[in-house]
């Protein structure tokens, strides 16, 4: 199919939706019997006996109210048959005897273009370190550290290593003689600028060269092991177009080209640890590149995957460790996703472990590995004397906000149910007597919908005031629209507050989906929102006339992050917490519910 840059308008799709029968789309896959106005059958979502999924010939959309699902004839092909947006409409226009428009889209083919530009430089950058440390008079000492290390050559060629000679412009000799601009250049990360600003030097100088990939194959950075005595010992690729340290995980392609069933991934915490494994052939580890795991590299492992298993070291800095990891996968375990925890033996690294006893001995530990549910009690239960009436109270007060992230199902009601028993209370207890008690929200469950009444808590805005927030919101979403990259601004506390207000649910969900995306473009937007309440607001928006020049947009975006930020704090500073957090969860409203999650926030308390 023609790839389509630009955004399909919303009248279009309508139409589309419009013409076609939604009962005979369903039709095909679903048994559907009339029974008045409307259609029922078995919802092909969940399992059930008694029909509950409902279809509307004359509206057009079906629901489920045993599961909730719901939707258009568009919505039903993506999430039932997986087809893609583009695919899915271009089937149903073809029903109907339409075709799809095609509108051009500048910004989107200018970022497209920058995206393109930048991976070609970065893939003939990889192929120009691989022959470096191939045929180059001086990659002696890069070989031999690699040898030393126990790797082959065979390990080597798998992942693409090569080397970097130590000379201050090598690489961007070779990439100028290929014609590559040096806007473009500069953009990739490779180079870096002299203080003049008219001159750049290699980046990475002697240097052993790791490729990380993205999961389709493409190099999108690098990460560089000093061959001397320079510093520092690593060096990662910056901030660019095409990378996020914070998003990557290195190995994860070679892990699943390796293995297409891929099952399970081990996380260790270096390139060397991924590569001393798969010597051994355990080819499924990954790396964090230097930071913290995060929710983002949760989510990206958990398309793929079902089983995590995070290998620290033993000591109190790889336990702290594992527990901010923990805490990055609460809102991700749901039914059939499976997290453990592997703690090493002191003074060996995965590396050298499975060199002493080899890969069968290694998987025998992972197979033994400490369990999610394990880790997390023993951990809560450090400091606390359990057999007392306080020591039970202050478990349940400290498991329970951290239990509330999981996903409801059976893993969370189990969850639940052994902390019952280690504090003595019915799970129904529990749940209502933990006062802040505030599942996390996922952008995957949608936009949540406004409240219908003020609650008692009200700040009293007038209506000037509550446009003026408004517009703010829509002027950042605007901008957002035109420029992912502004996302990046956002800092993890700034990030987190947000959440906690239903006035930036919009916001906060645009920003989840940019963090997941490799690449981005208005399309993909759309495509995503398509059929959401919210997806011609966005329209609107994005088509939103800008009286800023597109480099005043990040002064402008941080601008309106602090005067929410603000809005927050002094909202915040105007409740009675302290009475609200006296009452059970059953009494609170949304906005109640809202202003104690943002207080904990406020005073350390994370993700609760």
């Amino acid at each position: 199919m023609e790839k389509r840059n630009g955004v399909i308008p919303q009248d279009f799709i309508e139409e589309v939706l419009t013409r076609n029968d939604i009962v005979e789309i369903i039709e095909g896959s679903v048994a559907l019997k009339k029974t008045g106005k409307n259609y029922q059958g078995l919802c092909p979502f969940h399992n059930e006996k008694s029909p509950s999924f409902t279809v509307s010939q004359d509206k057009g959309f079906y629901h489920c109210f045993g599961c909730g699902a719901h939707g258009s004839a568009l919505k039903f092909l993506q999430e039932h048959q997986k087809m893609e947006f583009i695919p899915a409409l271009e089937m149903l226009a073809e029903r109907v005897g339409m075709k799809l428009p095609q509108r051009d889209d500048g910004f989107s083919e200018q970022k497209n273009n920058e995206r393109r530009v930048i991976f070609e430089i970065l893939e003939q950058a990889s192929k120009f370190y691989k022959e470096q440390l191939r045929t180059h008079p001086s990659r002696g000492r890069a070989v031999a550290y690699l040898k030393g290390r126990g790797l082959s050559g065979e390990i080597a060629r798998d992942f693409d290593l090569g080397y970097s000679i130590a000379k201050w412009d090598s690489l961007q000799t070779y990439l100028v003689r290929m014609n590559f601009d040096n806007i473009f250049l500069n953009k990739s990360g490779m180079l870096i600028e002299r203080d003049d600003g008219d001159h750049a030097y290699d980046r990475f100088r002697d240097r052993i060269m790791f490729p990380i990939k993205d999961l389709r194959g493409n190099v999108i950075g690098f990460g560089g092991r000093v061959v001397g005595d320079g510093k520092p010992k690593y060096l990662n690729s910056p901030e660019t177009p095409v990378f996020h340290k914070g998003r990557e995980l290195y190995g994860l392609y070679e892990a699943r080209r390796s293995s297409p069933h891929l099952t399970q991934v081990i996380v260790v915490e270096g390139y060397m640890d991924v590569l001393a494994l798969a010597q051994n052939g355990i080819t499924y580890a990954v790396a964090t590149l230097g930071t913290a795991t995060t929710e983002t590299h949760i989510e990206r492992l958990f398309r793929v995957i079902s089983r995590i298993v995070f290998c620290f070291d033993g000591d109190d800095a790889g336990r702290k460790a594992a527990w901010k990891a923990l805490n990055s996968v609460l809102p991700f375990l749901q039914d059939g996703r499976t997290v453990a925890f592997l703690f090493l033996p002191d003074g060996e690294d995965p590396d050298s472990l499975v060199r002493k006893e080899g890969k069968s001995s290694f998987e025998q530990r992972l197979h033994e590995c400490t369990s999610f549910t394990e880790f997390f009690y023993s951990h809560l239960e450090l400091e606390l004397d359990t057999t007392t009436p306080e020591g039970k109270a202050s478990l349940s007060k400290l498991a329970m906000p951290l239990v509330d992230q999981i996903p409801d199902g059976v893993f969370k009601q189990l969850m639940v149910d052994n902390l019952s028993k280690r504090v003595g209370l019915s799970s129904d207890t529990l749940l209502s007597a933990s006062a802040f008690y505030e599942r996390r929200k996922s952008s995957k469950a949608g936009p949540i919908m406004p409240a219908s009444k003020k609650s008692a808590l009200a700040l009293g805005k007038n209506d000037a005031q509550k446009s003026e927030i408004s517009s703010q919101i829509d002027q950042a979403i605007s901008m957002l629209l035109k420029q992912p990259e502004l996302a990046d601004l956002f800092k993890l506390e700034e990030y987190s507050i947000f959440r906690t207000d239903e006035k930036l649910s919009l916001l906060v969900e645009l920003i989840d989906f940019i963090f997941e995306q490799d690449n981005l473009s208005l399309n993909v937007i759309f495509d995503h929102f398509n059929g959401k309440p919210i997806s011609s607001r966005l329209q609107q928006l994005a088509n939103k006339e800008q009286l800023l020049d597109v480099s005043q947009f990040a002064d402008e975006f941080k601008g309106i992050v602090r005067l929410q930020l603000s809005r927050l704090e002094d909202e915040l500073k105007k409740t009675n917490i302290e009475g609200l957090l006296q009452k059970p969860i059953s009494a609170l409203s949304h906005e109640e519910r809202e202003l104690i999650l943002r207080y904990h926030y406020r005073h350390g308390v994370k993700d609760v």
